[in-house]
């Protein structure tokens, strides 16, 4: 019997295994098929249409303006059938993965089955290899989406003296939608890429124009404001071998003049059609080099280095950048009692060893008297070292300004500002102005920063400041101020430069005794004094070559107090104000960037005008506002071009 129990278990073992087999090859399939249908459903949802980006345009032909706030537009096609709304974040990333600086943000609106230009304005300081992020976010479906990642392109200028000189930005302007390749000497330009703000043109050298573009008011009204600032506009006949009529505020542009201004823009008429301009005419018009008689300088610089002190102009852009806010930072630094520190310092460490110490080797004091007295010993002087050192110094929420004022007309300027915004309290703060065409940024920074940048005529800067610390940004702005009603009553020269200069002012003219008064005539610049009783400038003082004047004496900067020269007037001054004075070399070098130069040495202002150039305190309506009650101080340079009527041009 056992064995025929054993033999009839054992014949069961087969169908068992058989079984379990079948169950777990069915589970195999199960899992595959589940694992296919996934796969399937990922794959379906990853191609499932959304927002795809078609093209995109850097500045005005490719390139970037280095030390200018420059356009990114960026065609984005809506591939679903909903609108979408959405913010889009534009962010620069450094590496593989560290987003660094604000987020430009922009608002944006796509119809279904739509494509728009999203636009940016973000601020460019070098020419480094880096990476810029676009996000998208609607607060669902699009939930801080990554869309695509643009690299910054290569600049329009060349920083290195020392590498050959290349062609600034020159485009010539295409109808919406319309492809053309003619002519293939010129990079061309969409109308509808062009900015409506004026303050994000600056690196736009010069514009061919066959035909009255489909503009809106802002983008006519920035166009103008680039032409005033000193734009070069090239006229071209159209396919009926005629001249466009230009509607709204271009109207200006209809003169029959072959060669016009406008204001300090040059309009040209040329009697060809978009086919025949060369590459030669492009290269001439593009050609912004002049003879530059370097042994007039030499001479001067020589005798500047026979100091023995380290003379230098800076040029680069995020450089002037990084020492401007560096400086700007360290005037709010607090007062600090550092001896009172130290000696406190000092007297905690000998409380503790050998104090303690010894008093741990008293045996009629219980074990715990130490431990006690190492405790008291920290609170007691944590809080002495609170009272003395915490902030408290004197200081206040307050902005610091340094800006450059470029004026377009009589009334109009163009703003460029360094701001450093010191708070006393942590929060949220915003900067901005209305109708000001404001575009922000935090510049060359590489700290992640929780700032939102909007740009517009409601442009605003939100800001996540801790307490006592400062956040530091860069803006251009375009405003109006009172004419200042100025006028050349006497002009002469010789070979030697400017003989005699006089102006006269109006009333709201800048006129304070602290403030500065240059003249640039050619290469050379000279000082001015003012009479309030006349209200006239004249010559005063010596002249020096632009490139001298730009020069920067290391040896008594405000950043090197120990190795500054004696000077008794000079020490007189606040930390402050001696800042303010030796910035102003710096900021009448970095304004030539806005006439798209880099370097001092070649510049040289057209001889049927004069550059004044007043250096005062930064008048009310130039302030930014903020949302705070804030100490408002610093300096603005004001830069304006004054034609010479029937003058003779003024020697190199």
């Amino acid at each position: 019997m056992s064995l025929l129990s054993n033999t009839t278990g054992n014949s069961h073992v087969p169908h068992i295994l058989r079984l379990a087999a079948q169950r777990f090859f069915t589970c195999i399939l199960v899992l595959t098929s589940l694992s296919a249908a996934s796969c399937q459903t990922a794959f379906g949802q990853a191609n499932k249409p959304g927002l795809k980006v078609i093209d995109h345009i850097w500045g005005f032909d490719g390139r970037v303006q280095p030390g200018q706030f420059n356009p990114l537009s960026i065609l984005v096609d809506n591939q679903t059938d909903k609108p979408i709304e959405a913010t889009a974040a534009l962010q620069r990333v450094q590496g593989m993965l560290n987003r660094s600086g604000g987020k430009y943000v922009s608002e944006i609106f796509i119809s279904p089955a739509a494509r728009q230009w999203i636009r940016f304005y973000p601020y460019i300081s070098n020419t480094y290899q880096t990476n810029w992020e676009l996000t998208i976010d609607d607060g669902a479906t699009f939930r801080n989406l990554k869309i695509d990642e643009f690299a910054q392109p290569r600049p329009a200028i060349k920083l290195d003296s020392d590498k050959e000189r290349q062609q600034p930005q020159i485009v010539i302007f295409d109808k919406a939608n319309a492809v053309t390749a003619r002519p293939t000497s010129v990079k061309h330009l969409p109308e509808d890429v062009f900015p409506p703000y004026s303050t994000a043109t600056i690196g736009l050298h010069s514009a061919f124009l066959d035909h009255d573009p489909d503009w809106e008011q802002p983008k006519q009204q920035a166009f103008m404001s680039w032409l005033r600032s000193g734009g070069r506009l090239h006229l071209l006949k159209d396919r009926r071998d005629e001249f466009p009529k230009f509607s709204g505020e271009l109207a200006e542009l209809n003169q029959p003049l072959n060669q016009f201004s406008i204001s300090y823009g040059v309009v040209t008429r040329h009697q060809l059609q978009r086919e025949d301009v060369s590459e030669d005419l492009v290269k001439r018009i593009g050609n912004t080099q002049v003879p530059i008689d370097e042994l007039a300088e030499v001479d001067q610089i020589q005798k500047a280095n026979e100091y023995g002190m380290e003379q230098m102009i800076e040029t680069e852009p995020s450089s002037i950048d990084d020492s401007m806010f560096r400086q700007m930072r360290e005037l709010t630094f607090p007062d600090h009692n550092w001896f009172l520190i130290f000696v406190l310092a000092l007297a905690y460490i000998g409380l503790l060893f050998p104090g303690c110490y010894q008093l741990s080797k008293q045996k009629h004091l219980h074990f715990l008297s130490t431990y006690g007295a190492i405790v008291g010993l920290s609170i007691i002087f944590s809080l002495l070292f609170l009272m003395i050192g915490r902030r408290g110094y004197g200081e206040a929420t307050n902005m610091q300004t340094l800006a450059i004022a470029r004026a377009e007309d009589a009334t109009q300027w163009n703003v460029f500002q360094w701001n450093t915004f010191f708070v006393t309290a942590g929060d949220n703060y915003s900067a901005g102005a209305n109708d000001q065409q404001s575009v922000f940024s935090t510049a060359n920074t590489l700290d992640r920063e929780e700032v939102s940048i909007t740009s517009g005529n409601s442009g605003r800067i939100q800001m996540r400041i801790p307490p006592y610390s400062s956040q530091t940004f860069v803006c251009r702005r375009q405003l109006s101020a009172p004419d200042w009603k100025l006028k050349i009553l006497n002009h002469s020269s010789d070979v030697s430069g400017l003989v005699s200069l006089s102006i006269q002012t109006g009333g709201d003219f800048p006129s304070d005794t602290s403030n500065e008064y240059l003249v640039l005539a050619g290469r050379r610049i000279y000082k001015l004094k003012y009479d309030s009783t006349t209200k006239r400038l004249s010559l005063f003082g010596s002249k020096k070559t632009l490139t001298e004047f730009c020069q920067r004496d290391f040896s008594s900067m405000y950043a090197n107090p120990w190795t500054r020269q004696p000077n008794a007037q000079a020490d007189q001054k606040s930390e402050k104000q001696r800042f303010l004075d030796d910035a102003l070399p710096t900021l009448v070098s970095r304004s030539l960037l806005d006439d798209l130069v880099t370097k001092p040495s070649e510049f040289q202002l057209p001889p049927d005008r004069i550059r004044l150039l007043v250096y005062a305190d930064i008048p009310e309506e130039f302030r930014i506002s903020v949302s705070a009650d804030v100490q408002n101080s610093g300096r603005i340079l004001f830069i304006k071009d004054m034609f010479l009527q029937d003058a003779s041009p003024v020697p190199k």
